[in-house]
């Protein structure tokens, strides 16, 4: 269950430690628009943009930014009233800036259960913070850089473990249990992923169909097929073709 929203002035007072780094990890797509009001305070360093050195380095517009903080920055207080849940979320760190990025881009896309490739919207607070409260003790795996975080007021800490080297995506691959958990909380999720991953990978199909009602068609595969079963994206492919063969 949720815990009582913190501030991030009070989560810093009882979580910083000596040497930490404050971090925060920013979407450039939200309408909170997170990126203006990081530049309209004093940070330590320019935001670094997470796909870098990726084929989406040209991305602007739906970037995802790495960012550095003072503790006592004016940010914080922009924090404890943005607008949407959607904007970014702050962590605690021992590693250098250039370590945390490495690892955050090896994160630009994971593993669906069935193999799919789809992009991980880690930047989205509602988005990460069910999937680390359902992956529980182990999701220092999933983000061994961080010590701390505080995920639109809700306060986690990482299981330490020792930082190991950066990993080119996809790496990780989500549950299958953690998988269907989600999609029986929130669905809107999983179907955004197929939908991005029929613009990626099977356009032709994709342009085929008016958007809402492929989106439609999406929604009602997800409602009636459990994404546990063996090639799911597969079958939603299938399914789609069949749908549109005349």
């Amino acid at each position: 269950m949720p815990s009582e929203a913190r501030s991030p002035r009070d989560w810093l007072e009882t979580e910083w430690q000596e040497g930490q780094r404050l971090y925060v990890v920013m979407g450039n797509a939200s309408e909170a628009n997170p990126l203006q009001a990081y530049y309209q305070q004093e940070s330590v360093l320019l935001p670094l943009p997470i796909w870098s050195g990726t084929p989406y380095a040209g991305w602007q517009e739906v970037m995802p930014y790495l960012g550095e903080l003072e503790p006592d920055s004016r940010f914080l207080d922009w924090v404890d009233e943005a607008p949407t849940q959607d904007w970014g979320w702050l962590a605690l760190s021992y590693h250098e800036p250039d370590r945390v990025l490495e690892h955050l881009r090896g994160l630009t896309q994971v593993l669906m259960p069935d193999g799919a490739e789809v992009f991980f919207r880690h930047w989205d607070g509602s988005h990460l913070l069910p999937i680390l409260r359902h992956l529980g003790d182990t999701a220092g795996e999933l983000l061994p850089m961080f010590d701390r975080l505080l995920i639109n007021g809700q306060a986690l800490k990482i299981a330490g473990k020792p930082l190991p080297p950066p990993r080119e995506y996809p790496w990780w691959q989500v549950p299958g249990a953690v998988a269907m958990a989600l999609t029986e909380e929130d669905p809107s999720t999983l179907v955004d992923n197929l939908m991005q991953w029929l613009l990626e990978d099977h356009a032709e199909l994709y342009f085929a169909i008016p958007q809402q009602n492929l989106r439609h068609k999406v929604e009602r595969f997800v409602r009636r097929t459990s994404i546990t079963e063996d090639n799911y994206s597969g079958q939603l492919l299938a399914h789609l073709e069949y749908e549109v063969t005349p």
